[in-house]
């Protein structure tokens, strides 16, 4: 939440001993003027960071894409509606790849070699296929890949772009090995031998126009230096390129497993809790009464102290601990203070007592991870390990930082002024980075701060869910209410006035809160579960190269899919717009009501019925031979009249054999609708054979009564033009075509002559 850079894992604020100097410097009245500014809050560590220079990011937008100025290739592309049909969502990403190869600027080993699957993600919106890219089998930076929204109809809908191009590295084989490249890294933050989490790897690295081979190492530490730190370690001269405390980063490596325990079986507890906050359900503000106090207990701070139910947390032998499927205790940083386990399913505890914290801390992550997934049905869950969120309810030294750490996937809250586990915005926040890692697969973006206003976002909408503030109070709009707006820190808010992207300041934090500010404002239009299950549902179609407009036209995008109303489609827009967003113009979306196709002699009638149209929208009837490529064979203006209107196009030159047929509706904003692709079977004349099929080495064609020029094209199973000939047959038609050259596999052979187009498959072997 709060320090400005970028801190130690998604810290959210800043040292215990800044708070105490800030707590003597300055009175209550000098805080409460800082609750539209952000606090600067120094990390607790000592140790020298070495950052990469930042990298060139300008961008302008063409289009339905917004396009990077060092590449000349579009990151993201809205609203791009190409409908795919192949048999796995990987064959329709790839294939849809191919086919815009030359849009995003790919060659053919690129798609085919370069790219691996990393990831699919179904919802009932569609799939999100996640492709990593490589160099010569090694991963390329922290986690550039290409990001494919495919929906229910098979229609790619979003995609997001983070390929980096031109990778040159000659040798491929370390000078150093991977011991030393540790050693450097372990010499230079004076670490212990033991740590939390340690990642060792070779990385291709390609960053303002340079390229190395790099091991990147990962390392938490379980005490001093606080943090998750990231080190490129250059693989032959033992150079450091980088040495940073990073953000989520994400690794593919399973956490430590549990340990072997006697049997064990979930029990319900009770518990004292803060929901959310003291001040909250107080409906107080910091002062008098109602402060800190060195962690003491107060009688108007007691008052506020709720009995909850702590569902299937573990009883072995005897033992109650606070480990259930959605929440998990762990002592994974120091200060060590124990699992706070007991005898007793009561936990009990007066704020000033460390299991508090602890029950705390396992209650609202419980809450907001069983909402998640069985209210909303998001089906979420760390991949770095099986089993609840982990969390450290008193971590990180004791400084007053919390953290999310990527590597091991984990969550831990310090303390100093208010303690962090006390406040639900602090927990959900951070549970928030967790949440963005794992919808997104380890492709967690902090652009503009996006991942800040997400925990910010996601935290007030639980907050605000519970209900004690009403609009007309100011702390309707406060992020760490009690945490923050006090003399130890400002905090944040949730009606930032900046507007995209002219009110950005560089500062991700301070940038976060646009994002959460028009996320919440959404919140307020639609109601909680339809905006946080529309948000998470665009967010995880992004990856880390999403910006925050990105990840509008994301939700945007997933509104639709997920059916929503126009209205509600509309709200969303409309706030989205109003905080600087770009996206496409707001058009009812047009209602193909039938759409058939009918033999008329050796013709072919397409009809249709629409309504909601718009001014200026244009029908297009297109046909395909094999029901992945599609020629548009005629068009039509809409009428526009608001009624149901009909339509007729006629093909008068239809395939021999089977056609397909889709209608693609075009608005004036450019937005596209298909209807369903629909099937006619013509009479087989054709007076053209091919033997043999399969084939090996050589396709013989043979045709009678053959006038005029043969085209022939051959096409892939992905329907790429694989050849194309053309001949000037005497007497007849006989060619020899030789097929040794291309690989095994199914091909679509495609013959003009005499007028008439024949399809007809042909299949390669070894």
């Amino acid at each position: 939440m709060v320090a400005e850079s970028k801190i130690v894992s998604l810290n959210y604020h800043q040292s215990n001993t800044m708070k105490k100097i800030i707590l003597l410097a300055l009175s209550f009245l000098t805080a409460c003027l800082w609750q539209n500014s952000i606090a600067q809050k120094p990390k607790p560590n000592t140790v020298a960071e070495i950052k990469l220079a930042p990298e060139e990011e300008g961008y302008f937008y063409n289009g339905n894409m917004r396009i990077l100025n060092r590449t000349q290739f579009p990151v993201a592309l809205y609203q791009v509606n190409q409908k795919m049909l192949y048999a796995t969502p990987e064959m329709m990403a790839r294939a849809y790849l191919l086919e815009n190869k030359s849009l995003l600027g790919l060659k053919n080993t690129d798609i085919q070699e370069n790219l691996v699957l990393h990831h699919i993600r179904e919802d009932e919106t569609g799939v999100v296929v996640r492709l990593r890219q490589v160099y010569k089998g090694i991963p390329v930076n922290k986690n550039a890949e290409i990001t494919i929204h495919i929906n229910k109809q098979q229609i790619v809908d979003f995609v997001m772009n983070g390929f980096r191009y031109g990778i040159q590295i000659p040798v491929m084989q370390p000078g150093i090995s991977s011991a030393a490249a540790k050693q450097i890294v372990w010499q230079y933050l004076q670490l212990a031998e033991t740590v939390n989490f340690y990642s060792n790897k070779l990385m291709a690295l390609q960053y303002n126009g340079q390229h190395k081979l790099v091991y990147h190492i990962t390392v938490i530490p379980f005490g001093a230096p606080v943090g998750e730190w990231e080190a490129y370690i250059d693989a032959f001269s033992g150079a450091i390129i980088k040495m940073e405390d990073i953000a989520c980063y994400y690794h593919k490596k399973q956490g430590p497993a549990n340990p072997s325990t006697p049997a064990r079986v979930l029990a319900t507890g009770t518990g004292n809790v803060f929901r959310p906050d003291p001040l909250t359900s107080a409906r107080a503000i910091y002062g008098g009464s109602y402060v800190d106090g060195a962690d003491a207990n107060a009688a108007v701070l007691t008052a506020q102290l709720q009995s909850v139910t702590l569902p299937d947390i573990t009883l072995t032998a005897g033992t109650y601990s606070l480990v259930g499927p959605y929440a998990e205790i762990r002592d994974h940083e120091a200060p060590a203070k124990g699992l706070f386990s007991q005898a007793s399913s009561i936990f009990a505890f007066d704020r000033n007592a460390d299991n508090f914290e602890a029950v705390n801390t396992y209650y609202h992550i419980d809450a907001m991870m069983r909402y998640l997934n069985i209210t909303l049905g998001l089906a979420i869950a760390p991949y770095q390990y099986a089993g609840g969120v982990r969390f450290d309810p008193s971590g990180l030294s004791g400084a007053d930082n919390s953290h999310y750490t990527g590597g091991n996937g984990s969550l831990a809250f310090g303390e100093g002024g208010v303690d962090d586990a006390e406040d639900a915005d602090v927990i959900i926040h951070e549970l928030g980075h967790g949440l963005h890692d794992w919808f997104t697969a380890g492709g967690l973006s902090q652009v503009n701060g996006l991942s800040e206003g997400t925990g910010d976002y996601i935290a007030g909408s639980y907050s605000r869910a519970i209900g004690y503030w009403t609009t007309a109070d100011a702390s309707y709009h406060y992020m760490f209410n009690w945490d923050g707006h006090n003399p130890f820190w400002g905090g944040r808010v949730l009606n930032y006035a900046a507007v995209y992207p002219g009110g950005l300041t560089g500062a991700i934090h301070t940038d976060g809160q646009i994002w959460a500010t028009a996320n919440m404002k959404i919140w307020d239009a639609i109601g909680r579960q339809k905006a946080d299950k529309v948000f998470w549902s665009g967010l995880s179609a992004t990856n880390s190269a999403t910006n925050q407009n990105d990840a509008a036209n994301a939700v945007y995008t997933k509104a639709t899919a997920l059916g929503y109303t126009n209205a509600e489609r509309l709200a969303i827009h409309t706030r989205y717009t109003a905080a600087g967003y770009i996206l496409p113009s707001f058009v009812l979306p047009v209602k193909i009501l039938n759409f058939t196709a009918q033999k008329q002699g050796s013709s072919v009638s397409l009809n249709w019925t629409c309504s909601n149209e718009n001014t200026g929208a244009v029908y297009h009837i297109e046909r395909s031979a094999n029901g992945s490529n599609f020629i548009s064979i005629g068009s039509v203006p809409a009428i526009a009249n608001n009624q149901n209107q009909r339509y007729q196009i006629l093909d008068g030159q239809p395939f021999s054999g089977k056609n397909y047929y889709r209608l693609k509706e075009i608005a004036a904003s450019g937005a596209i609708t298909y209807s369903d692709i629909i099937t006619l079977q013509m009479e087989n004349n054709s007076f053209i054979t091919i033997y043999p099929n399969p084939a090996k080495n050589q396709v013989m064609l043979e045709g009678k009564n053959v006038k005029g020029p043969v085209q022939l094209r051959l096409y892939n199973a992905a329907g790429n033009l694989v050849t194309e000939q053309n001949f000037q047959p005497l007497n007849g038609l006989k060619i020899l075509l030789d097929v040794h050259q291309y690989k095994p596999g199914t091909y679509q052979m495609s013959i003009l002559c005499n007028g008439v187009l024949i399809n007809k498959p042909l299949t390669i072997i070894n």
